[in-house]
């Protein structure tokens, strides 16, 4: 493969000097075809034959003398033609091929050639771009004279503080107190950073055990106790727990209260003045609290009235969930598969060729099998199907766990019916 190469390039690198040898040449010949055409023997006065013609002619000297100026000019302009010496002989210059670079492994450097101008660049459409552009800068008026003066920026007004005229009633009618005036926004204090301290959230952690320990406590007390049979006797609820007693007047109406006692409602004797600095958009939302017959209870979820929909879906993904398990164990191994439920619509689908074989004798069977799995249906509706007295035990059980939590009764008053006859 390197002997291929090395041959090609021998081969170029001859090419190259075969056409270089022949470009010298032809402008070898060139030279020697045009020097002696464009000699010019200046010194040498012309003959009196001129002289005689150039009088009959009637032509100025002078002028004789521009029109072979012009006409020397135009020959050095075409043709190269140099004066060796001010009033010497011309002699037309050689041209000769510029030398090709070479680079260090002897071929043609193009790179050199472009920088030399050897080989032409081709204009791009950058190049015209700049050039345009260029054009137009010349052509442009300087920037000091189509400069146009700076419009002023308008500055906006800022209310920093409302002044005291404004929110004077008697010298301002028409202002509301209710409504709320925009004033520029004060410059935000710089807050400290704030650390949590080591052992915060620690603490916070001891606290919730210790207080699900406390009630995990109580719970245990409160089933011991019941499983004695002591709960006439000992009482460990929340209700047996001694609490504060109610203040005089809660906070919430404190302000209110001149004496800070109820007492003042009927003497009616209220703050009116700390209406407004007191009522305002924000709720109070008190602490819940649980009521002392459901503190120790595990709350009950009652069941939502779902409608048909709703009923119909909360079946299909109980029955998919259960399919689920089903397929899982199966696939474990744990349970065997279950045969293949066979009817009249999938008959040829599911056995295929047995069923080509002998139609009757398979079709018989598998109406057999579906009477076999309607039986085995109605069979386990009827062991799930309560008697009688099931049913009264159950509805007996479901209103005695209702009175567990608390009993609902009705009282009714009524007067001295006594006749009065």
């Amino acid at each position: 493969m390197s002997d291929r190469k090395q041959k090609t390039l021998n081969d170029a690198k001859r090419e190259v000097q075969e056409r270089l040898a022949k470009l010298q040449k032809s402008g070898g010949l060139l030279n020697s075809q045009r020097a002696p055409t464009t000699s010019i023997n200046t010194s040498s006065p012309p003959p009196a034959s001129a002289s005689n013609k150039i009088a009959s002619t009637g032509l100025n000297l002078i002028e004789l003398q521009r029109k072979i100026a012009e006409a020397r000019n135009r020959l050095s302009k075409d043709n190269n033609v140099t004066r060796t010496t001010p009033g010497g002989p011309l002699r037309v210059t050689e041209l000769k091929p510029p030398s090709m670079p070479l680079d260090d492994s002897g071929q043609i450097d193009l790179k050199a050639m472009l920088d030399k101008g050897i080989i032409p660049r081709r204009e791009t459409p950058n190049t015209k771009a700049n050039k345009r552009a260029m054009q137009r800068n010349k052509r442009a008026p300087p920037a000091a004279a189509t400069a146009q003066p700076k419009t002023q920026k308008k500055t906006l007004l800022k209310i920093n503080e409302v002044p005291s005229d404004f929110t004077d009633p008697n010298k301002n009618p028409y202002f509301d107190p209710s409504m709320e005036v925009k004033v520029a926004p004060k410059d935000r204090r710089a807050r400290p950073l704030k650390f949590v301290q080591p052992g915060k959230y620690i603490d916070i952690a001891n606290q919730e055990r210790a207080k699900a320990q406390l009630e995990r406590l109580k719970q245990e007390i409160t089933e011991s106790v019941k499983k004695a049979g002591m709960q006439t006797e000992f009482d460990v609820s929340d209700k047996a727990i001694k609490r504060d007693a109610p203040p005089a007047v809660e906070w919430w109406d404190a302000p209110f209260m001149a004496n800070k006692t109820y007492d003042d409602l009927d003497n009616a004797d209220i703050n009116s003045d700390n209406y407004e600095s007191l009522v305002t958009i924000y709720v109070h939302h008190p602490v819940p609290i649980k009521p002392p017959s459901e503190v120790n209870a595990t709350p009950v979820i009652k069941s939502l009235m779902l409608t048909t929909k709703e009923r119909k879906k909360l079946r299909r993904q109980t029955r998919a969930e259960a399919q689920k398990e089903k397929r899982d164990k199966v696939r474990l191994g744990l349970i065997e598969p279950d045969p293949p439920k066979v009817k009249i619509s999938n008959l040829m689908r599911v056995l295929g060729e047995e069923a080509i074989q002998d139609p009757t004798k398979v079709e018989a069977r598998v109406r057999k099998e579906m009477q076999q799995r309607q039986r085995m249906h109605e069979k386990a509706n009827e062991q799930r199907k309560l008697t009688a007295e099931e049913r009264r035990a159950k509805i007996m059980n479901k209103l005695k766990e209702d009175q567990k939590t608390s009993n609902e009764v009705a009282v009714f008053k009524h007067g001295y019916y006594q006749s009065q006859m």
